[in-house]
């Protein structure tokens, strides 16, 4: 879960995570990249504590005031869809998680009920990402809102569900989602998002579930960060994207890692990201199905960089990122949202440039 134990992201890893790192150390040597990049995601080291640019504790949290009458355990950033954040309770922690530095919280039915109530009641929303924390940890609590949605907010189309359980734990899956999944899939499309950083966190029993949710009717997607010493050669990049196509995936953002404390020794410059990305979609080595968009995760939502995105590096390290965002739009879909002002500011056009701390490479 998340949550600090005297100011440190508590230290977290699975079974299942810790003999996959037993047998690469065993086969490979505590040097080879499978096992650095299970370590390096997963176990704590003294690199989070040092001096470092990175100081933000928690992400985009200035953009909402959810004491105005919002249901507990939700984020609208944008017209189409609502986030729910579940639970924080994860199997294990990656060690660059946005919510590392957040409060453990848990939704009550209660509470679920007032998120149901809101999404019924909005008819520009179409599509929910239930998220946290790892919504297949609370099981129960999850199938009851998906069924409360289904039977009492006919506007959602789409349920999103985001997830690292199957590569965390896949002894932990609970097998009756392939049932329930199935069961619903006439009234609603479902959509399992899965990050996978590096291929060594394939092992056949995740592969078993993901192959399973598919036969289910569920589309598997794969959101993916952009780590150094993990996943950050053309090769490693490579094998991740083909091995993801080959299970069914489809690929969606290919995240830089955010600027979050604790994180400076994971993070590449934002350059390095871009070029890694041109020559894995500006080439054949991947098929064209399994090309991911690079993306920045910013306080004030996702931006996805093209030509021109990027205005300006300032003197301070600070990437200014020019977007199609307004804070009126914003205002419309969420009244209580306002401008994160030490992180965005607003052009000459009334679009909203978001700043954003760039990375350093060795």
């Amino acid at each position: 879960m998340a949550g600090l134990i005297n100011g440190k992201f508590i230290n977290k890893v699975s079974p299942h995570l810790q003999r996959l790192m037993d047998e690469q150390k065993e086969k490979y040597g505590d040097n080879s990249r499978g096992y650095q990049a299970l370590y390096r995601q997963f176990v704590y080291t003294p690199e989070e504590e040092a001096g470092q640019q990175e100081e933000n504790l928690k992400h985009y949290e200035a953009c909402v005031d959810h004491t105005d009458g919002l249901p507990r355990g939700i984020e609208r950033l944008y017209r189409r869809q609502l986030v729910i954040d579940l639970t924080m309770l994860c199997a294990a922690h990656c060690r660059y998680c946005l919510r590392a530095n957040y409060d453990y919280t848990q939704l009550s039915k209660s509470d679920v009920d007032d998120i149901v109530k809101y999404v019924s009641e909005d008819p520009e929303l179409r599509e929910l990402l239930i998220t946290g924390g790892d919504p297949f940890m609370v099981p129960t609590l999850l199938k009851y809102l998906i069924s409360e949605v289904v039977q009492k907010a006919a506007n959602i189309k789409i349920i999103r569900i985001g997830t690292r359980l199957p590569i965390h734990s896949p002894d932990s899956f609970n097998t009756e989602f392939y049932q329930f999944f199935n069961a619903y899939r006439e009234e609603v499309q479902f959509e399992v998002a899965c990050q996978c950083n590096h291929a060594v966190e394939l092992t056949p029993e995740t592969e078993k579930i993901f192959r399973k949710l598919k036969k289910s009717g569920v589309t598997l997607y794969a959101q993916n960060v952009f780590l150094k010493g993990i996943n950050d050669t053309i090769e490693d990049l490579t094998e991740l994207y083909d091995r993801l196509r080959y299970l069914g995936f489809e690929a969606h953002y290919l995240f830089h890692s955010i600027p979050m404390k604790g994180t400076h020794h994971l993070r590449t410059s934002v350059k390095k990201g871009l070029d890694l990305t041109r020559q894995l979609t500006a080439s054949g080595v991947i098929s064209g199905r399994a090309k991911p968009s690079y993306a920045l995760m910013t306080y004030i939502g996702k931006v996805t960089l093209y030509e021109g995105s990027i205005i300006k590096k300032d003197d301070d390290g600070f990437l200014h990122i020019r977007t199609n965002y307004t804070v009126k739009e914003r205002q419309q879909w969420n009244p209580t949202y306002f401008l994160p002002e030490n992180n965005a500011y607003i052009d000459e056009h009334g679009f909203i440039v978001a700043k954003y701390l760039d990375g350093v490479d060795d």
